[in-house]
C-alpha cells in the first residue's frame, strides 16, 4: 500500500516531522553528561587547591624550622664572647664551650656554651650567660621541641629544666636534632669528657629532622637540614695573659 503525504501548508517546505526538537531522553543524556563534566572539573580544581594548601602549609613547618636553625647558629657563634675565665665564678662559664661543668659536657644530643651574648652594655663580661640547645617534648602538643637553656652566670647551681624555654614552633615536631663537633682542621672530636678535648672544638655541625602533618588526611612528610657553625671567638683558655678579640678588659 502506497502512503501519501499530505500536502504542505502554504509557505512550508520539506516535513514537519523533519524539523522536531529534543525528545526527553536526549535532555536527560545531555544533562547527565554536562553534570559529569562538570563535576570532573570541581574534582581537578579542589585537588589543585588542596595540593597548593598542603604544600603552603609543609612550607610553613620547614621555614619555622629553618627560623629555629638560624638562631641557634647565630648564638653558637657567639660562644666565648667577653669570657674571661678569671672573672667567672661559675665552672660552666670558663670556656667558650662548657669544658668544666661535667652536667653541661657537649654530646650528639645537646650543646652548652657560654658568652656574653647578646653584649648590649656595661662592663664588658659582666652579662656572661650559659646557653644550650636540647629536644624536650612539649606538654601542651606532645611534639618534641627544641629547648634554649639560658642561665645567667651570676646564677648557681646550674639548673637546666627551671632556666629552659621552648624555642621551637610545638606544632611542629622536630624527631631528630644532632650536633657534629670537629677541630680547626676539620678532624672529629669524639673524645667529649675531657677540657681539653672539648676547648679543641672548633666547628659545630647541626643536624635537624622536622615532620610536617598535613591535618585533613594525616599525610606527613620529613624536612632534613644540617648546617656547620665555626666558632668565631677565641678559647678564653687558650690565651695568654687574656688577650680578648672584642673587648678590652
Amino acid at each position: 500500500m502506497t502512503r501519501i503525504d499530505p500536502p504542505c501548508p502554504a509557505g512550508m517546505s520539506g516535513r514537519v516531522h523533519d524539523q522536531r526538537g529534543l525528545t526527553v531522553v536526549e535532555i536527560l543524556v545531555a544533562t547527565a553528561l554536562m553534570t559529569i563534566i562538570a563535576g570532573a572539573i570541581a574534582i581537578l580544581m579542589g585537588a589543585a587547591v588542596q595540593s597548593k594548601m598542603i604544600s603552603s602549609g609543609w612550607s610553613t613547618d620547614t621555614q619555622s624550622a629553618r627560623i629555629t636553625l638560624a638562631w641557634m647558629t647565630d648564638r653558637l657563634r657567639q660562644a666565648g664572647f667577653n669570657v674571661n675565665p678569671s672573672a667567672q665564678a661559675q665552672l660552666r662559664c670558663k670556656d667558650r664551650l662548657v669544658a668544666q661543668d661535667s652536667t653541661l659536657y657537649p654530646t650528639t644530643s645537646s650543646v652548652y656554651f657560654s658568652g656574653e651574648i647578646p653584649y648590649t652594655s656595661g662592663t664588658p663580661g659582666s652579662n656572661v650567660v650559659s646557653i644550650g640547645y636540647y629536644l624536650a617534648t612539649d606538654a601542651g602538643s606532645g611534639n618534641q621541641v627544641v629547648m634554649e637553656y639560658n642561665q645567667p652566670c651570676s646564677t648557681s647551681p646550674t639548673n637546666v629544666a627551671t632556666y629552659s624555654t621552648r624555642l621551637s614552633n610545638p606544632r611542629v615536631s622536630v624527631t631528630n636534632l644532632t650536633f657534629g663537633y670537629y677541630d680547626a682542621n676539620g678532624n672529629a672530636v669524639t673524645t667529649l669528657n675531657t677540657a681539653a678535648s672539648i676547648r679543641s672544638i672548633q666547628i659545630i655541625s647541626i643536624s635537624m629532622t622536622v615532620r610536617s602533618v598535613e591535618a585533613k588526611y594525616g599525610k606527613q612528610t620529613e624536612v632534613y637540614l644540617n648546617r656547620f657553625v665555626r666558632l668565631w671567638e677565641p678559647e678564653p683558655n687558650a690565651n695568654n695573659n687574656w688577650i680578648d678579640l672584642n673587648e678590652n678588659y
